[in-house]
């Protein structure tokens, strides 16, 4: 009985492995928030302050729930469909993702 158990375990886990993976790849391929798409976040005024809170890991929409929406947004699609985004903010200050996620963040 607890050999089957452990069996019906090991099976779930392995099936699971490539599901969370798979999830993952879909969320590579998603087209970044474009601007017209950001009113939600338009009352949110860009600071310096805030600006020092963005962290690598964060997502799209965390990011503009700190800083607002970016003044512009430049994006490209990489290969297999993934993308890279660069946020700009006021006075040069840009926020960089890969994949949906940042990672990194500048001042030109």
């Amino acid at each position: 009985m607890l050999l089957n158990f452990i069996l019906s375990l090991c099976t779930a886990l392995f099936l699971a492995l490539p599901l969370s993976a798979d999830a993952q790849e879909l969320r590579y391929r998603q087209e970044p928030i474009p601007l017209d798409q950001m009113g939600r976040y338009a009352d949110i005024r860009f600071s310096e302050e805030n600006f020092d809170k963005i962290e690598n890991g964060m997502t799209e929409e965390q990011v503009l729930s700190v800083l607002g929406r970016p003044k512009d947004l430049k994006k490209e699609q990489r290969r297999r469909g993934r993308w890279t985004v660069h946020y700009h903010y006021p006075q040069g200050h840009v926020v960089n993702f890969r994949n949906g996620m940042v990672v990194g963040k500048a001042k030109e």
